[in-house]
């Protein structure tokens, strides 16, 4: 099954056993969420094709469309600009009815430059040209192999300083 990363970090004077305040760690951002949100991540699992369905409300985003993981527990689009409160990465749309979300392996598009880096772009887009942007978060997805075909390589949420 494939599953996006997530790390839980919990501060419990006892077992956890309800919907708990947790930290989770997507792709080193720290993000506050509760035990429900953890629960509801991925009801459907993932496939072997490197995709996952995630559980919530249909999305209303466009396919193609690189998102992330909210606070409610949401897919929401990840926008570069939105800097310490963009959502750490977790795949591109692939059907807002079902939220199946591309989350390994290749994601197939138009319009790569072959062997370019991609990043997360503004408004669920990405870019070949890093953010320089000060205050805007610099997330690498992966790295295009041909002109329609991204292998996806998420990395670490950098918030940039500035040329």
């Amino acid at each position: 099954m494939a599953f996006p990363r997530i790390e839980i970090y919990a501060r419990a004077r006892q077992p956890l056993a309800g919907d708990e305040d947790l930290v989770v760690s997507q792709g080193g951002v720290l993000r506050k969420t509760s035990t429900q949100s953890i629960a509801d991540l991925a009801t459907s699992g993932g496939g072997g094709d490197g995709t996952t369905t995630f559980g919530g409300t249909a999305s209303t985003l466009p396919v193609g469309t690189a998102v992330g993981i909210g606070p409610s527990g949401a897919l929401v689009e990840c926008k570069a600009s939105d800097g310490m409160s963009m959502p750490s990465f977790v795949g591109f749309l692939l059907d807002p009815a079902t939220n199946k979300v591309q989350t390994q392996s290749i994601f197939t598009t138009t319009g790569l430059t072959a062997g370019a880096s991609y990043f997360v772009g503004n408004s669920g887009s990405i870019t070949a040209t890093a953010p320089t942007t000060s205050g805007y978060a610099v997330q690498r997805v992966g790295a295009a192999y041909s002109t329609t075909k991204l292998f996806l390589q998420p990395g670490l949420i950098v918030i940039a300083d500035g040329p």
